[in-house]
């Protein structure tokens, strides 16, 4: 079977470079000999006992994924519940079909704050309160955002469902959006980004998606301080009354749950939510590059260089999916690829090298990266664009092929 990769040309190549700070050493103690060296390593590997060869890997087994049992509120939320009594735990993560993608064009990340804030208190309770309680039921609960996407759950005992349910339900349908939490939540934010822009992998990463996806919703990595600090509450609660409606929602449980319960439970938590929209935003196509383009991020008094290639491959839902991410195994998906075994176990150039395709409901990124001592950075580069045009002309070996297929599987 030939397997290639299948993207574009690379169409991107970011290096966050800075001045070369290179301290060395030599010698040893001035007693030292190399034949008392040598006969330290005989000694040391006489003193290495035999190792045993591993044992075969046993016959696969063939895997059968439990059913889900699908229902949906009248509200038009849609509920998702897959039955796993192993152990007496139960996940519950509501889904609310808006992130980044949705987030005001002056206020980049308030998706990101909004989900942060959910935990922060609610109209009836605090988040000490709410925190005192997850952790009286030895429970987790958690909120994040994503591009498109952002999320509510929680884990807790089979036998605290209802309860956690409702704790779920509260912080997703009621939040206080405090201003002096928000204060709060501004100051930590701004404290974190501060660090963040002089981490140089952080400065290369947003480089690279601002140049690969121009304007689209993909291309804006984090929040900006100037979005932090204009951010108001009235911004966070038209943006949770927007989006958190039962059409642009859907819950999933797993877990020791009975499916008619679930429903039951949601109907009580969830069920009140008004039916709204699901939500279809516009924004602009991803730039199309023709030719390859380099940027260069001067970073004064960096010792390595961290370099981002990439281009647009094609969307999670794209037939070409499963053959592409395969390839990319070959390519760069784990330590034993191609590109780790160059660069680093052959080379030396850096700790690791590795490539990957990113998962987005539009067109995701393809994306090779490592961080090398600033003295090799030509050569790495040069290492790169000779495993691309080598993984988009030649055919995998079956080798690699077998191993890639075991490892995603």
């Amino acid at each position: 079977m030939k397997m290639r990769l299948r993207f574009r040309s690379v169409g991107w190549l970011i290096v966050s470079l800075g001045t070369l700070s290179l301290l060395s050493a030599c010698g040893g103690s001035k007693g030292s000999t190399g034949a008392d060296a040598e006969n330290a390593k005989d000694a040391q590997q006489a003193a290495q006992p035999e190792r045993e060869a591993p044992p075969l890997p046993g016959e696969a087994k063939d895997m059968s994924l439990p059913p889900v049992h699908v229902a949906d509120l009248d509200n038009g939320m849609q509920l998702n519940t897959i039955v796993a009594d192993q152990l007496p735990v139960v996940y519950a993560t509501l889904v609310i079909r808006s992130g980044g993608e949705s987030d005001p064009p002056k206020l980049p990340g308030l998706s990101g704050l909004v989900a942060q804030m959910l935990k922060e208190g609610t109209s009836t309770r605090s988040s000490a309160e709410i925190a005192e309680e997850i952790e009286f039921l030895g429970a987790d609960l958690w909120a994040s955002s994503d591009e498109e996407n952002t999320y509510v759950g929680i884990r807790a005992l089979a036998g605290q469902f209802d309860v956690a349910m409702g704790i779920l339900g509260e912080v997703a349908s009621a939040p206080a959006f405090n201003t002096k939490e928000l204060e709060k939540l501004k100051r930590r934010e701004l404290d974190r980004l501060a660090l963040s822009e002089r981490e140089p992998q952080y400065i290369a990463r947003r480089a690279f998606y601002r140049q690969l996806y121009g304007q689209h919703p993909y291309g804006t990595v984090d929040t900006t301080p100037q979005a932090v600090k204009r951010v108001r509450r009235q911004d966070m609660v038209q943006w949770h009354q927007k989006y958190f409606v039962g059409k642009n929602a859907f819950l999933v449980v797993a877990g020791d749950v009975d499916p008619e319960h679930v429903s039951e439970t949601a109907k009580k938590t969830l069920g009140a939510w008004k039916a709204g929209n699901r939500a279809a935003p516009t924004y602009a196509d991803p730039p199309s590059p023709t030719d390859r383009n380099i940027i260069v991020v001067d970073r004064p008094g960096s010792v390595q260089s961290v370099i981002y290639l990439g281009n647009l491959a094609i969307a999670r839902a794209n037939r070409e999916w499963i053959p592409l991410m395969v390839s990319n195994q070959v390519l760069g998906g784990s330590a034993a690829s191609r590109l780790f075994m160059d660069l680093r176990e052959r080379r030396s150039l850096t700790y690791g090298a590795y490539s990957s395709i990113g998962e987005r409901v539009e067109i995701g990124p393809f994306v090779a990266y490592a961080s090398v001592r600033t003295e090799v950075t030509t050569e790495a580069i040069g290492a790169f664009f000779e495993h691309l045009q080598r993984i988009h002309q030649e055919a995998a070996d079956p080798d690699e092929l077998v191993n890639a297929k075991r490892y995603l599987s």
